[in-house]
């Protein structure tokens, strides 16, 4: 059953992988105007934004938020470091080493609690673990792929060696060079993004999950500013009212999924063009949004963040024993959460 606003055709499915469109929303005159640095294009796997401007959580707030698609999270850290942005959703490992270049570099919160990058198995494969991939092929998108520092600290604390106990195999992002590449049994298992793992189940791939435990729960996207900017009563009102109404986005799409769906395929119409995908791919990206019992949604955890320091240590990216404490913690931003949580 279709719903309301949706307008299904088939299409590749790399066009729900990577959706491309324009800023939406027009800014009101008596909303203060915010732009987000995003990764990639507004839509369901960053659904929050979407929803919190349709459903006038920000606007309740007092923003008009608009985003900006940079080239990759890796060019979003740079932004902020250099001072050319205000605010930008990035993945926690690009956060750590813009921490690591500018010290007041600070994390308001997380898009998804869980790690965006996934290693995933073919469930006829009988691969249930990453022990198990010793003497078989795993396939990734390529070299310095955001998987990468992924795979390399899971490769090591499995005991494997590349080249000797398991191979890597680069086949891309989803499509068919990765498609025929696992149906034919060129490789077993595949690391990605999580639209790429949606998007190749909707291609008839079965999938078992064997990312480690300890690093499936780092942090995903994150938003990220600046004592800089929070030092600012403009840039404090601007952090606080985006936190409370992505957040308060988040927990409406948690708790009504059907209708944050709907309201992401009746903004962006190109998202769910084929309806079977973008279903997978909103199962996906709430899967990560989704906090453990008893957390809360986009919240920062002080251990999860400390994995990813280990995680980027492995392979020599950041010193072993780097404190993140400051990155996410401090008087401006504990202000910020507490704003943003008020009433959940």
């Amino acid at each position: 059953m279709k719903q309301k606003g949706w307008r299904m055709t088939t299409t590749a499915l790399a066009a729900v992988a990577l959706q491309a469109l324009s800023p939406v929303g027009v800014a009101a005159q008596d909303l203060t105007p915010v732009t987000v640095l995003l990764p990639i294009p507004e839509g369901i796997p960053f659904n929050p934004i979407v929803v919190a401007r349709e459903k006038g959580f920000f606007a309740d707030a007092g923003i008009d938020v608009t985003s900006s698609v940079a080239d990759g999270s890796g060019y979003l850290s740079q932004q902020i470091v250099a001072g050319n942005a205000q605010f930008a959703l990035m993945g926690a490992a690009d956060a750590v080493v813009a921490y690591t270049k500018r010290d007041d570099v600070r994390v308001l919160f997380c898009n998804q609690v869980k790690n965006v990058y996934r290693i995933v198995a073919k469930a006829e494969s009988g691969v249930t673990s990453m022990a198990d991939l010793s003497g078989k092929a795993l396939g990734y998108t390529e070299p310095g792929g955001g998987e990468s520092k992924l795979v390399a600290a899971a490769i090591d604390e499995a005991g494997l060696v590349v080249n000797e106990t398991i191979t890597l195999v680069p086949i891309g992002g989803a499509g068919p060079q990765s498609l025929v590449s696992l149906q034919n049994d060129t490789v077993q298992a595949y690391s990605s993004s999580f639209p790429d793992v949606a998007a190749l189940s909707v291609a008839g791939i079965n999938w078992v999950d064997i990312t480690p435990e300890k690093y499936s729960n780092v942090p995903g996207a994150c938003m990220v500013t600046t004592e800089e900017v929070l030092s600012s009563e403009d840039g404090m009102k601007a952090a606080t009212a985006l936190a409370k109404g992505w957040v308060q986005a988040q927990y409406y799409a948690i708790e009504n999924g059907e209708d944050a769906l709907g309201t992401v395929c009746t903004a962006i119409e190109s998202a769910c063009e084929n309806e079977d995908a973008a279903k997978a791919l909103f199962s996906e990206s709430m899967n990560l949004i989704t906090p453990p019992e008893g957390h809360r949604p986009g919240e920062l955890s002080p251990a999860s963040w400390q994995t990813v320091v280990e995680i980027l240590s492995s392979g020599d990216i950041v010193a072993a024993d780097l404190d993140v404490t400051p990155l996410i913690s401090g008087a401006n931003v504990e202000a910020v959460i507490a704003a943003a949580y008020e009433g959940h």
